[in-house]
């Protein structure tokens, strides 16, 4: 019995590729884990399914939670609209659904209480006699109240999302969930809090803004008075909630906390970059070196002086630069989890690399055409360089770039 036990918990650990501690089964591996020794919890879900990928970051949270005991329990999933001949044998009838296979039996328990952590801990540890520990999530939503509210909401830096909701309220606690994530996107922001008010126990607010009805979402916007909020009445999901708040506060966040491929990027850079990387003509490069200097500098910009330092080290370097510093930072950035320090930085750079390295390509395959042809490429146009002068903009730079 042990080496069998033993087999399964290593049988579990080899299986455990995907998230958190989920084991991920196919047909096979799902008839030969049932009725074994160790209770396994499944999870049967189909991948277009919305209630499935709802529940998805839930499960995992669960699976976390028996991490501790994973030699006396099984959390898994399959994909049961791929194994037919399971969703079958199953009897089922809609994704998801969760079904516990105690030990020496074929026949699962099947789950039917909503799908919240703590209904599926108390579910599995009624039936199996452990005792699930769920991981503590650091919580990013700030808490407001009568007395902090006007501090935080009033601060003209601040772009502040504020939920309005009330304790017992079944609409509340199933948006909550979602919220939590809204705030873990956005808490490198420094500038973006996503904050909520529990009205029953701050009446005055709760009259002051006349809510109406639980739960109600407002977003006050920097530099405008808190008096007058904008109402969100847009979808409740993650996605809609990080695509508002980008789309406001001039972000460029994806769901979860990583960056778009637009973040730290400058469109009026990025075209002179392009006209820079293309152009052999000498003048023509100092000056678009020179625009470039002064602007990527003069935004005061973390992100964008990096356009210059590119530059600087492709004139010391030559354009091989472009390719080896793309890789090197792609490769870090592999490694960087979204939630670590350094992640904003290296994405931001890899997203500027990019206009740099297009840019580059784009010269190499007109240098392999003219070579075909026999011909000299074409000067790129430059009739959008911003206006002024070549000397104007060799004397504005020299300052600014002592200064970086």
């Amino acid at each position: 019995m042990f080496r069998k036990t033993t087999f399964l918990a290593l049988l579990a650990f080899c299986l455990c590729i995907v998230s958190a501690k989920i084991v991920d089964l196919d047909d096979t591996k799902f008839k030969e884990l049932v009725g074994g020794e160790v209770p396994l919890l499944v999870e049967f879900y189909a991948p277009w399914c919305g209630h499935c990928k709802n529940l998805k970051p839930t499960y995992e949270a669960l699976a976390d939670s028996y991490d501790h005991v994973s030699e006396k329990v099984i959390i898994a999933r399959i994909d049961a609209d791929k194994f037919q001949d399971i969703r079958k044998a199953e009897g089922l009838r809609s994704y998801p659904t969760i079904k516990l296979f105690m030990p020496s039996t074929k026949e699962g328990i099947e789950y039917k209480k909503e799908n919240t952590l703590e209904n599926l801990i108390s579910f599995v540890d009624e039936k199996t006699g452990l005792i699930g520990k769920p991981k503590k999530v650091e919580s990013f939503v700030v808490d407001l109240d009568e007395s902090n509210f006007d501090e935080v909401v009033g601060d003209p830096k601040n772009h502040v999302m504020v939920l309005f909701y009330a304790p017992w309220c079944g609409h509340c606690k199933k948006l909550m969930p979602t919220y939590e994530k809204v705030a873990n996107t956005f808490h490198k922001e420094k500038n973006i809090i996503i904050a909520r008010v529990d009205c029953p126990a701050n009446d005055s607010l709760n009259t002051r803004y006349r809510i109406g009805g639980y739960p109600t979402v407002y977003f006050f916007e920097a530099n405008k008075r808190n008096e007058n909020p904008v109402s969100y009445s847009e979808g409740r999901d993650e996605i809609t909630f990080v695509r508002y708040l980008n789309e406001k506060c001039g972000t460029h966040r994806l769901p979860g906390g990583g960056l778009d491929n637009s973040a730290g990027r400058d469109p009026e850079i990025d075209k002179l970059v392009r006209k820079y990387i293309l152009t052999d003509h000498p003048v023509e490069k100092s000056d678009l070196r020179n625009f470039i200097r002064r602007f990527s500098i003069d935004k005061k910009d973390r992100s964008t002086q990096f356009y210059f330092k590119i530059v600087e080290k492709i004139e010391k370097n030559g354009r091989d630069f472009i390719f080896k510093e793309y890789e090197r930072v792609k490769k870090i950035l592999a490694k960087l989890k979204v939630e670590e320090q350094f992640y904003d930085d290296f994405k931001t750079r890899l997203n500027i690399l990019e206009v740099f390295r297009s840019s580059a390509n784009e010269a190499i395959e007109l240098e392999k055409q003219a070579s075909k042809e026999g011909n000299i490429p074409p000067k790129p146009v430059t009739s959008d360089i911003p206006a002024s002068t070549t000397s104007e903009a060799s004397e504005a730079t020299p300052k600014a770039h002592e200064e970086l």
